[in-house]
């Protein structure tokens, strides 16, 4: 045997296997000198995953230890499948608002049992979509939400989420409903406000917010957590009317399937779907934006498994929905993350409180939670993207403030479809443009070619119209693409052949092959020829296949324009344009 050999087909075989599960990849390699940033961020990261997964736990409707029985498995889970060194997956106030959504549209009451099992089957509905969406290589998916519609989704997510907290910070029980209802609920009952609750609550605010502007490394919402813990004694809350966390069970969470109705399922899947969709598109742009900062890529598809593993896991641990955090990820990042071994460190942090320090939360004031969660989502009332949006293009602003009005008006889950479907309009709608434009040569380059219009200086061609099209052609816009190309041609009395550059269209579908056919046809009647500039080769199959390049001629086909000029010009017999060349 070649021990050679059989080395080199077991780095193979793991290095195939690390595409697919990149621990094998990283972790055999792992430097030692790594292990003390990456301690350091694991234990920064677990500063702020704790107190936070303990309010999004809040917002989804459910006990606060479900926000804690979500980490670990989702840690570890990640840190096995996810392609990226430095994401912290865990809950997050997106999936735990579309999360709590669907509970509350499912009408459970108090039944906490009943809210928890159906949390953890939204987290298990939404991890086997984003295992099956990875394994068939739907990463691109998340490309058609555009930037302004995703930045006024997640800030309306964010009033969401701080309307949902409010009264916890003024000492009214929680009220259902939409934003319109809420903040005239809240209004209405100013005289039911509690002092004491308004009081810590804007105590804890201050500090997070002032020590957040001025120390930003610090990790604020631990030591308001801590400050809570340590003062509640004295405080005495519950003397007050201020409301605690209450009791917390200690020790690791059972491990299980949710188990759930068969009148549930279909709320279950569909809800599952769309955490999938806006835990996908946070958790992949988070990734993106640390990935460029440390000067390595992310698999999409890769990062689909990933995050859809951590929900398996977090879901059979009775947690929640998961997705990565990009303010847990900057907290990894500015510690000094090199690997995921800094979430194997928060994982062992987790279950150290799981174990050991739940009781120190019992009479923890809840209003110190919603101080952290109000923190946390903060940053995505994003006021100067939105403003950069309206001074930039108008279009993008309004994209980006329907989607905002959207999840306010009806709703995260609708709102979430309010926002796909205006991604998905303004593709529609930006790609069924037609831009056309006459062009001519451009003096003192051989072979340069550009727009006539507002360049008195280039020169068409005379007996020929050159058309540029900017845009590709396809069966939403060949119907428009031929009415603008014949007025062209019809603002043309001596023209004696039409030449397209056809570069902008990578494909054909038989609609635009039939409509460059009936082009043809209708030109060929007046007398005037065609002639077709800078076919790719996809388009130039379909044509083919058609049978429009036979009705055409390949010698009307060329791959540069001042090849087709010059052969239109030949077989013509027009002036050479490029005699004096």
């Amino acid at each position: 045997m070649n021990p050679t050999r059989t080395a080199s087909s077991g780095s193979g075989t793991l290095r195939r296997a690390g595409k697919y599960v990149p621990i094998l990849t990283w972790l055999p390699r792992y430097h030692r000198n790594y292990l003390s940033r990456d301690a350091l961020a694991g234990i920064a990261v677990a500063s702020v995953a704790i107190p936070t997964a303990l309010g999004y736990a809040g917002i989804a409707r459910v006990p606060v230890e479900v926000g804690l029985y979500a980490l670990p498995a989702a840690l570890l889970l990640y840190a096995i499948f996810g392609s990226s060194r430095q994401l912290s997956v865990g809950p997050s106030s997106t999936v735990a608002i579309m999360s709590g959504s669907v509970l509350l549209g499912l009408a459970i009451g108090d039944d906490v049992g009943k809210a928890i099992a159906l949390s953890a089957g939204l987290a298990l509905s939404a991890g086997l979509f984003l295992v099956i969406a990875g394994a068939l290589r739907l990463g691109w998916a998340t490309d058609f939400m555009s930037k302004p519609v995703v930045t006024g989704f997640s800030f309306g997510l964010g009033i969401s989420v701080i309307l949902s907290e409010a009264p916890n910070l003024l000492g009214l029980p929680a009220e259902s409903g939409l934003a319109p209802s809420r903040i005239m609920w809240l209004l209405q009952d100013i005289d039911l406000w509690n002092p004491a609750t308004l009081l810590v609550g804007a105590v804890a605010l201050g500090i997070v917010f002032v020590g957040n502007a001025f120390l930003p490394r610090w990790p604020w919402a631990l030591i308001v957590l801590i400050l809570g813990i340590a003062t509640a004694p004295l405080l005495d809350p519950q003397s007050k009317g201020i409301a605690v966390i209450g009791a917390v069970p200690q020790g690791l969470p059972e491990f299980s399937l949710p188990t759930f109705t068969g009148a549930d399922f279909a709320s279950v899947v569909l809800g599952g779907a769309a955490i999938a969709l806006v835990g996908a598109g946070e958790g992949l742009s988070g990734a993106r934006i640390f990935a460029a900062r440390g000067g390595y890529r992310v698999n999409s598809n890769q990062e689909f498994v990933g995050m859809g593993m951590a929900n398996i896991g977090s879901s059979l641990s009775s947690g929640m929905s998961v997705c990565g955090s990009v303010s847990r990820t900057g907290t990894a990042a500015a510690a000094g993350a090199k690997t995921q071994m800094s979430s194997l460190v928060a994982l062992v942090a987790v279950l150290i409180v799981l174990v050991a320090a739940t009781e120190l939360l019992e009479n923890l004031p809840r209003v110190v939670l919603s101080a952290v969660v109000i923190l946390s989502v903060w940053f995505l009332l994003d006021v100067r993207t939105m403003l950069r949006f309206r001074g930039v293009r108008r279009n993008d602003f309004t994209a980006a403030l329907t989607a905002l009005v959207g999840v306010l008006v009806v709703g995260p889950l609708y709102g979430l479809l309010i926002a796909v479907a205006v991604s998905l309009l303004g593709l529609a709608y930006r790609s069924s443009q037609v831009l056309l434009d006459p062009i001519g040569r451009i003096p003192d380059e051989a072979a340069g070619w550009g727009a006539l219009a507002d360049h008195p200086e280039r020169k068409g061609v005379p007996g020929l119209l050159i058309l540029r099209l900017g845009s590709p052609i396809y069966w939403a816009n060949a119907a428009r693409t031929q009415e603008m190309i014949l007025e062209q041609v019809d603002a043309q009395p001596d023209l004696k052949a039409l030449v397209l550059d056809l570069e902008a269209t990578g494909q054909l579908d038989v609609t635009s092959a039939d409509m460059l056919a009936e082009l043809l046809e209708g030109l060929q009647e007046q007398g005037i020829g065609m002639y077709l500039a800078r076919l790719l080769p996809w388009a130039h199959e379909v044509l083919v296949k058609s049978g429009f390049m036979d009705d055409l001629g390949e010698d009307r086909s060329w791959h540069s324009i001042t090849q087709t000029v010059a052969a239109a010009c030949s077989q013509l017999d027009l002036p050479d344009p490029f005699e004096d060349d």
